[in-house]
């Protein structure tokens, strides 16, 4: 798994030439934030390639032996899933070579896959119903079933306004607040290139419920 970081270089670039420009008294105010600006994120960047230096073991891509047999509650792209703790909208399902974060104007980290490999990325909203914080790294356990039984479990990212994404295991949502919560899976390029079956099951933590999204 490759997790990369991008800056907008062109903000950066035009923060920097207006820096550069001699201050006039009426414009030394404005001068000043934008230098205090390229403080601010230069020091980003550097938290950021720190944090790549430490990959949780929560983000270990695992394979699991299961059965091909699809069980609970067939759901679909744009349905929402409630339970006493949680509601959890689809908002997309896909097999990607480079999964990014909504927005990519600024600092952001995104998952590209290995040579060889491919994601299956599954895009949610995570609205907690709760009364207490409700911890990403706990709100369901994803698995993606390929071609009657190769199983790969996925792992989820939060993301975060700053980054792109974040770990889920450092990150909770707030009771009544809603936050996008990824969820991948590395597999082989094989399961993106054929036509065999694909799903995926979805078991929120604390429900006895259990809920499939059909791929192909």
């Amino acid at each position: 798994m490759k997790k990369k970081i991008y800056i907008a270089t062109s903000a950066l670039m035009i923060l920097m030439v207006a820096c550069s420009t001699p201050a006039s008294t009426d414009n030394s105010g404005e001068v000043q934030s934008l230098q205090a600006r390229i403080t601010e994120l230069e020091k980003e960047n550097e938290d950021l390639k720190t944090q790549l230096n430490t990959v949780p073991e929560t983000e270990a891509e695992t394979v699991e032996e299961t059965t091909a047999t699809k069980s609970g509650t067939e759901v679909s792209v744009g349905d929402v899933i409630t339970t006493d703790t949680m509601e959890i909208t689809i908002k997309n399902i896909e097999l990607s070579y480079d999964v990014l974060p909504d927005d990519t104007s600024g600092f952001y980290t995104h998952y590209e896959a290995d040579a060889g490999n491919v994601y299956v990325h599954l895009d949610t909203d995570i609205k907690n119903l709760a009364k207490q914080n409700l911890a990403c790294d706990d709100i369901l356990k994803a698995t993606a079933n390929y071609n009657d039984g190769y199983a790969y479990s996925l792992f989820a990212l939060a993301e975060d306004t700053s980054t792109g994404f974040t770990y889920a295991s450092i990150t909770s949502i707030k009771p009544l607040e809603t936050l996008g919560v990824h969820f991948l899976a590395k597999c082989p390029q094989e399961v993106e290139e054929s036509d065999n079956s694909l799903f995926v099951t979805l078991e929120p933590s604390g429900s006895k419920d259990s809920y499939t999204i059909t791929i192909r």
